[in-house]
């Protein structure tokens, strides 16, 4: 019997069953149903148009983000609104939130 040796766990496992799992790995997307976008009105109707208003708007997709991430930012609004952020913390919020909004306006421009 052959072996292989896997790259995630560095375990031998027998060839056939390398090849089982690297198979598995293998996905195929479905179309995206065409929606109007909420950013800038256009219709998109495919992955590619997505990816491309995506990065021309400088958004990202919600379901990118982990519930781990929604979670830590559900805490960091708890935290701001009982009042305990630093002064610091809050500045570089607001300048952030600055920088941002005159981003979008030059776009709009």
């Amino acid at each position: 019997m052959r072996w292989r040796q896997c790259r995630h766990t560095g375990e031998f496992i027998p060839v056939d069953e390398a090849a089982r799992q690297q198979s598995r790995s293998a996905a195929v997307q479905g179309d995206i149903q065409s929606f109007i976008s909420p950013v800038d009105g256009s219709v998109i109707t495919d992955r590619k148009q997505l990816r491309e208003h995506n990065k021309r708007n400088g958004v990202v997709n919600s379901a990118e983000y982990s519930p781990e991430y929604y979670a830590r930012k559900a805490k960091e609004r708890e935290d701001f609104y009982a009042g305990k952020t630093s002064a610091a913390e809050t500045r570089a919020r607001r300048v952030e939130m600055y920088e941002h909004m005159v981003r979008a306006e030059r776009n709009q421009n």
